[in-house]
């Protein structure tokens, strides 16, 4: 995925083929405003991902429909690696932001949304106001965006984890969670990794292959 992401980046595209089945490697967990398709950002073929959008990269509920269709996809393809991509400027991340700082109250249909994002933005918040480094207002709220953007990703990661079945994958199958961040500016994905607190939350020894 990052070898694709870096041919897409430069505009170097390997060619593809439609004319297979589709065995996808990898999901794709993508918020519902990115506007570029997921196979062009990381040069896959048609079938080579399987694609899921939701507002605010937030995974959902346990037994929701998205719950339902990860955990479809995860037993029926059995792929070796998720990938919570966030957005480097996405409106639900600033619109939450604002919210944690005391903004109007949203309507109800947004608030279930925003009220999971808070979560990411409220310790955004905290972690650089404890900060002892010194920034300007405006390098101070850029920051909090972006790790805010980055803590979202692994919270959705910890969501995903209250699935049993994701979870089983992850323990027995070897399946990796990794948290991503899009610059739909430049196309470039910057990679996070797994998170830091996997072994605890899944409550296992993890070792890789």
């Amino acid at each position: 995925l990052a070898l694709g992401n870096e041919r897409f980046v430069k505009s170097e595209p390997m060619g593809t083929s439609a004319d297979k089945e589709a065995e996808p490697f990898a999901i794709v967990l993508g918020m519902a405003c990115q506007r570029v398709p997921m196979e062009k950002v990381f040069d896959a073929a048609p079938g080579d991902l399987l694609v899921q959008r939701v507002s605010g990269g937030i995974a959902g509920r346990k037994d929701s429909t998205l719950f339902s269709s990860v955990e479809y996809a995860i037993g029926r393809w059995k792929p070796k690696v998720m990938v919570v991509l966030a957005d480097s400027d996405s409106k639900v991340v600033r619109a939450a932001i604002d919210q944690a700082s005391g903004d109007v109250i949203p309507t109800p249909p947004k608030r279930g949304v925003l009220d999971r994002v808070m979560v990411s933005a409220m310790r955004a918040k905290m972690q650089v106001d404890s900060s002892t480094k010194k920034m300007t207002a405006a390098g101070r709220d850029l920051r909090i965006q972006q790790l805010t953007t980055e803590l979202n990703a692994f919270y959705t990661i910890e969501q995903l984890l209250k699935s049993d079945i994701v979870r089983k994958a992850v323990v027995e199958d070897g399946l990796e969670l990794h948290a991503a961040v899009l610059d739909e500016q430049t196309g470039a994905v910057k990679m996070l990794g797994e998170h830091p607190a996997l072994e605890g939350i899944v409550g296992a020894k993890l070792t890789s292959e």
